[in-house]
């Protein structure tokens, strides 16, 4: 193995480069397939109607996420939590950050996590108390986790993962591109703290919890994203959207060499699986995966519902069609056994007539029957008048 330098900067990490190149070749395919689904959506003015609808709802759900953090999460401050208050500002001062989003310290019952959110126009960084507690206001560790944020926030992923929601949602594509995101911000937070040993321990503790991530070897962890491999572990890294904890680990360890971690081959019959499995990191991920999947299933629904509609009232105007036809046989038989038209259905509709019992509507309209300029009886629905339904895509 190759001895590393003495410390443990990062090598070869600048402001520059903090982005990992695939972020950006992936970001161009995941943009061409976002704007052909939005121009889709665009053109269909139902569509139109339920993206304005999704919209509205995206923003009052996150308007009410931001109200939950303003009223019972903890505000960071030079007067509360001065500690991590000054840390938080040397990582900003760090990364070029110059608008300084708010921080907030929120309850989340022992989860080890953060994240970072947006909402009209400002910016905010959660850190889940456990994790605070676990890691300590002015370690290394605490700068990797909130400069990882940070770089969410300075990359505009927050802002991206709605606007390339379909491109998201796609497989492989989808799931790569986030992949690249949290590589991206992993060397966000490597080099906001300036220490590779410390950003790993902080990835250690996400590992194996609070009491046992920091004594965990890290070496020996990250040999495991070359040692354990399969087909399923090659499906599970090409549907999530992040990358595995033991990739992460090793990508970071790579950064006291200035050259990446090596990577290993994936099984190939997994591409061909996850074909299958739609991104948007919709099982996990807090509350940026809940707007993804927010936005996803307003989608969906706004291309699915339209067509439903169309294809239940298809149905029912069918349905209501066959009746008219009984009807109108039995009219036409009443005539040639008697001669002339019945007086009312009455006279054969019944037991033992011609019909048994009276043909219904689907939608609750009521039948009448008229002679045409051909003498023919027709038999007429006051919801659908007497014309067959109409052909699949024909205008109304």
């Amino acid at each position: 193995m190759q001895t590393p330098p003495v410390g443990s900067q990062p090598l070869n990490l600048t402001p520059g480069n903090l982005s990992v190149a695939k972020e950006g070749t992936y970001f161009v395919f995941v943009l061409l397939i976002s704007i052909l689904a939005w121009v889709a959506l665009a053109f269909t003015i139902i569509g139109l109607v339920y993206g304005l609808l999704i919209g509205l709802f995206l923003w009052i759900g996150n308007g009410l996420l931001i109200a939950y953090l303003r009223s019972e999460a903890v505000r960071v401050s030079e007067k509360q939590l001065p500690e991590l208050h000054a840390t938080f500002l040397d990582v900003c001062a760090r990364l070029g950050v110059r608008q300084i989003p708010a921080l907030y310290v929120l309850e989340a019952g022992g989860a080890l996590n953060a994240f970072a959110t947006r909402f009209s126009g400002r910016d905010f960084v959660v850190i889940y108390a456990d994790f605070l507690g676990a890691l300590g206001a002015q370690s290394s560790e605490m700068k990797f986790v909130l400069g990882h944020e940070l770089g969410h926030i300075k990359s505009r992923h927050i802002l991206k993962q709605i606007l390339l929601a379909p491109g998201l949602f796609c497989p492989l594509i989808g799931p790569a591109y986030r992949r690249a995101w949290e590589s991206s911000c992993d060397r966000h937070g490597a080099y906001a703290a300036n220490d590779v040993e410390g950003s790993v321990r902080a990835m250690m503790v996400l590992g194996g919890g609070r009491d046992h991530g920091r004594s965990l070897n890290a070496e020996v962890y990250a040999a495991q994203h070359t040692e354990e491999r399969g087909f399923f572990v090659s499906l599970h890294e090409l549907t999530s959207g992040y990358p595995t904890l033991s990739r992460r680990v090793s990508d970071v360890l790579a950064l006291k060499y200035g050259q990446p971690a090596p990577a290993p081959k994936r099984n190939p019959f997994a591409y061909l699986f996850g074909l299958f499995v739609p991104g948007g990191n919709l099982g996990g991920g807090g509350a940026s995966s809940l707007l993804i999947m927010v936005v996803v299933v307003g989608l969906l629904a706004a291309m699915a519902i339209p067509a439903f509609q169309k294809v239940r009232e298809s149905a029912t105007h069918r349905a209501c069609y066959n009746s008219r036809l009984q009807l109108e046989a039995a009219l036409e038989q009443h005539i040639l056994e008697h001669g002339k038209a019945p007086d009312s259905w009455d006279e054969i509709v019944g037991a033992g007539k011609l019909i048994a019992t009276m043909p219904v509507c689907p939608t609750g309209g009521s039948y009448s029957a008229s002679s045409n300029e051909n003498g023919k009886y027709v038999a007429e629905c006051s919801t659908h008048g007497s014309g067959p339904p109409p052909r699949p895509g024909a205008p109304r």
